[in-house]
């Protein structure tokens, strides 16, 4: 257990430092998940659109954008109030659609589709989807209470929906949701869609702001299928304008925008291998050198001053206790006590019995009642004759007569002969 207390140490810290080290890429899980946008800012920057992310430490300017892209989240536990179109007085001011129209910044709005566990679990059915009713919520809190929204009850399906009328497109979407034709407001149009629903409408009241049905033509898994990357390139160039050249804004944190100029607020560190060269660096190398200096000459003042470890030590306690036996034997032969010195032989003999078994802290009293009460596992009726012939020899060894002697001592020696003993 010593020797690998090391060992457990070592992993432990290996352990601790890849969870540091992954720890830092927690936050990027969810944008490369199937759910996630990192897909479409990777797509949208080979062609030639500039992408900015959101950061929770610096405040975007709304300046600097161009297109603001907004994925709508469920908001969990508040009560939501019915509002009519022209009842926008009551609006959040942080609300997305407010803003676009504050500053004047085309913002498109994605509603969601999916719940969370579909990133975790990788399996999108039809246990995985939002709940409709959660969404027309979420929907009635930024402003579109009138808007009705329908599912389709196929699995995947084509559509050819048009942004421009020379641009002819094939989209793939599963359980195509959509905005319900016979419920949209007359101040709304549609821009895209479906044979069955509208995908991409645009209502007066909100002059900035647009609202996309389904985020499959815009998440990482939705991108791989059909023409939905070119539908999604397609549609940020047309709210954009064709002529802009400053960057798209996506989103995902919510945070309002700031009027004039960005504002850090903050500074976010990507972590790298690179950083560990920081812990050598001065003044910190010059610790390091005095610690491996102590420890260097603490270690040649050990092995100068005792010399090398010993590598095994029980030859030598072996040795020390034979020619302790040895010399007690002499001293009682010398004395013509060979009655004592039997007893002792027989209980240095059931002792050493005992350690073989149960270790080396076994050889006392205690471990020899404990090596009787094994021997009557094998054998009882032998067991209690070996433990009768040992007690009379130790006990009354010194007042037998030579001849009962040897009887018993012989006694004794074919009694524990007949017994096997082995490493416990």
């Amino acid at each position: 257990m010593r020797k690998s207390a090391p060992a457990l140490i070592l992993g432990l810290v290996l352990a601790l430092a890849a969870l540091a080290v992954f720890a830092v890429s927690r936050g990027s899980d969810y944008d490369r998940s199937p759910l996630g946008n990192k897909g479409l800012e990777l797509w949208l920057q080979t062609k030639g659109i500039p992408v900015v992310r959101s950061d929770p430490h610096l405040v975007q300017a709304r300046s600097k954008i161009s297109l603001r892209i907004i994925p709508l989240s469920i908001r969990q536990g508040e009560a939501v109030t019915p509002r009519s179109d022209d009842e926008t007085e009551g609006l959040d001011p942080e609300n997305p659609v407010v803003e676009a129209d504050q500053y004047a910044l085309p913002t498109l709005i994605v509603l969601p589709k999916w719940r969370g566990s579909v990133s975790t679990d990788g399996v999108a059915s039809a246990a995985g989807l939002v709940d409709l009713a959660d969404i027309r919520g979420e929907l009635d809190r930024i402003g579109y209470s009138d808007l009705g929204l329908n599912r389709s009850g196929k699995g995947f399906e084509e559509a050819h929906p048009r942004l421009k009328q020379d641009q002819p497109i094939s989209i793939a979407l599963y359980r195509a949701q959509t905005f319900d034709l016979a419920r949209l407001p007359s101040s709304c149009r549609e821009l895209a869609g479906t044979l069955t629903g509208a995908l991409l409408i645009h209502c007066e009241n909100y002059h900035h702001a647009y609202l996309l049905s389904d985020p499959d033509l815009l998440n990482n898994h939705g991108l791989a299928l059909a023409d939905n990357a070119a539908f999604a390139v397609s549609l940020v160039q047309s709210l954009r304008g064709a002529a802009e050249t400053r960057p798209i804004y996506l989103d995902t944190s919510g945070e309002p925008l700031d009027s004039e100029t960005a504002v850090d607020e903050g500074q976010s560190y990507e972590r790298s291998t690179t950083d560990l060269k920081r812990f050598f660096a001065y003044p910190l190398s010059a610790i390091w050198g005095t610690v491996l200096l102590v420890a260097a000459i603490c270690f040649w003042r050990g092995a100068y001053r005792f010399g090398p470890p010993l590598r095994e030590v029980s030859g030598n306690i072996e040795l020390s206790k034979t020619a302790a036996i040895e010399a007690t034997a002499r001293l009682l032969r010398l004395s013509g006590n060979d009655g004592r010195m039997t007893g002792q032989f027989v209980l240095h003999l059931l002792a050493d019995k005992a350690q073989l078994l149960f270790g080396s802290g076994a050889g006392n009293q205690a471990g020899i009642a404990r090596l009787f009460q094994r021997l009557a596992h094998q054998d009882k009726a032998a067991a209690q004759a070996l433990h009768a012939a040992a007690e009379g020899l130790i006990e009354r060894g010194h007042i037998m007569t030579r001849s009962d002697l040897h009887r018993n001592l012989e006694t004794f020696r074919k009694l524990l002969g007949s017994f096997e003993f082995g490493s416990s």
